[in-house]
């Protein structure tokens, strides 16, 4: 009965030695691991997203393209009824043909009248007349010019076409719809750039420098690492820069550890692992390695 009693006080002893011993090392692991590498998961894929908006105002009368689909830049997108600006175009053609006429017949009396005005075979008034009617007759064939290139480019405009590589999304367009220019109608997701909105606490911030090398691990692909590098730091939290930002003088507050993005360019994305912005992601910056460029 007492050596039971001895062996479970040594047992309790053992067991508590081991949990203080477990323990030291696993602070002290984790001391080492927050030494070379910081890590966060409210991280978020981004790109650059292009609103594609008509110029001009009209009538879809050819879809060339499906929500999701991949374009190349150049590729068309819509074409906008353009009978229209044809029109506009034939009639600024013939303005342009009727203040150039205006122009040579004025041209042709000023040559005329104003040489005979400085020796006073006619009155100083007719020679002055003839020389308002020349520069009013240039001044019309400038704006004739002018009004000509603008519906030319109406024209132009009728024919959309993708402004960069990407994927459209949102795509709810159909023909025979009518559009409002600069009114944006889907969006077009650049394929040039992708980074990484990491959101990390702010005693975390003075670890992180620009250049740090960093891996990523996306949830939809969780047995894959894309590599990145620390771009930017952001100036503010980002609360901040919300839409109803937190008034903390208002006698509510409440300290809370704030989370400030931080912008990580990912390095030479794996194209058979295509990338979805807005998708969850794990980033760790290694604090320890060179810095990249």
């Amino acid at each position: 009965m007492i050596k039971e009693i001895i062996y479970a006080k040594n047992f309790k002893k053992i067991v508590v030695f081991l949990f203080i011993i477990f323990s030291i090392i696993g602070w002290g692991a984790f001391g080492i691991y927050n030494h070379y590498y910081i890590s966060t998961d409210n991280a978020y894929v981004n790109a650059n997203v292009v609103q594609v908006s008509p110029r001009v105002t009209g009538q879809v009368v050819k879809l060339y393209i499906t929500n999701n689909q991949y374009v190349k830049q150049g590729q068309p997108l819509f074409d906008l009824d353009p009978a229209a600006f044809q029109i506009a175009l034939d009639r600024a053609s013939a303005e342009l043909m009727k203040r150039q006429a205006e122009w040579k017949n004025a041209s042709l009396v000023a040559m005329r009248t104003v040489p005979l005005a400085k020796k006073k075979f006619v009155s100083s008034q007719d020679g002055d007349t003839a020389q308002t009617n020349l520069e009013g007759a240039v001044a019309a064939v400038a704006l004739a010019k002018a009004n000509l290139a603008q519906t030319k480019l109406d024209l132009q405009f009728t024919h959309v076409v993708a402004p960069v590589d990407g994927w459209v999304a949102s795509v709810s367009l159909r023909e025979g719809d009518v559009v409002t220019a600069n009114q944006p109608l889907f969006a077009l997701i650049s394929n040039d750039e992708y980074w990484v909105d990491a959101n990390f606490k702010e005693t975390e911030l003075s670890s992180i420098h620009p250049g740090q090398p960093a891996d990523i691990v996306m949830d939809m692909y969780p047995g894959h690492v894309f590599h990145g590098v620390v771009e930017s730091i952001s100036n503010g939290s980002g609360n901040v820069f919300s839409l109803l930002p937190p008034q903390n003088a208002t006698g509510n507050w409440v300290k809370v550890t704030q989370r400030v993005p931080v912008r990580v360019r990912m390095v030479a994305p794996d194209a058979d692992y295509p990338l979805r912005i807005g998708t969850s992601a794990e980033v760790t910056v290694h604090l320890r390695r060179g810095v990249l460029g």
